[in-house]
């Protein structure tokens, strides 16, 4: 079997554990640091790390080791850099030996070199053209970026997006419906008190609720709050 053959079933590998990974449904952070570890297992890098942004600033979020730590300062503290070019032009950006470089990013090329990077990538995570982040490879030799090594991190990051996606649609569904069950809860509170004062003081239901409303307002509580207080403590208006 070729070497070739290999690096490409490791590459697959990674990409089927990512998937595995993903059917747990991870926290975010877990979601960016995994997809940090195995873009480095999937193309034998020496470090990774992942960058979003907030604010219009670069905010590293997933980094593989301390040597991508490292990198992560510089990179936010020279402004400038393939991360940086990435964001603005939604693309890959790769540097295959560093060295010769290293001036088309003044102040970052020189510290990255002195930190052992001789190549570097790169890939901008993105949703509806929209740039979030990075994903950033670095290895301590010159390497080029074959077309191939770039279609598995495309896939890998797009996995990535496709769970972020997915996620911020289940939370706002899981949202929504956590509000309407509380409005639902709020209701049938509402009416235990309302027919508790009812049949009490022998009153319409109608005239019943007004009592609860004024007393809420009058004591600036919630109606629900009130509601409660007729049912569970003794409260009466």
């Amino acid at each position: 079997m070729s070497e070739e053959m290999i690096d490409q079933n490791r590459a697959f590998a990674e990409v089927s554990g990512f998937a595995a990974a993903l059917a747990t449904t991870p926290s975010v952070s877990d979601v960016l640091q995994d997809l940090a570890q195995r873009s480095a297992a999937a193309l034998a890098v020496r470090s990774t790390g992942v960058f979003l942004v907030r604010g219009g600033e670069l905010h590293p979020v997933g980094v593989l080791d301390g040597m991508a730590a490292e990198l992560a300062d510089v990179q936010t503290q020279e402004g400038c850099g393939p991360c940086v070019e990435a964001l603005r032009t939604v693309r890959p950006v790769t540097v295959a030996d560093l060295a010769r470089d290293a001036a088309r990013w003044p102040g970052y090329g020189e510290r990255v070199l002195e930190l052992g990077v001789a190549a570097t990538a790169s890939l901008p995570l993105h949703a509806h053209g929209e740039a979030l982040g990075t994903l950033d490879l670095y290895h301590t030799a010159p390497r080029p970026w074959p077309a191939t090594d770039l279609a598995c991190l495309r896939v890998l990051i797009d996995m990535a997006v496709g769970y972020f996606t997915v996620a911020a649609d289940r939370d706002h569904q899981r949202r929504l419906a956590d509000q309407l069950q509380h409005a639902l809860d709020s209701r049938v509170v509402i009416e235990q008190a309302k027919g508790m004062l009812a049949a009490e003081r022998r009153i319409p239901t109608g005239e019943a609720f007004e009592l609860l409303r004024g007393y809420a307002r009058h004591h600036r509580a919630k109606l629900r709050d009130t509601a409660e207080a007729v049912v569970d403590g003794g409260l009466r208006p």
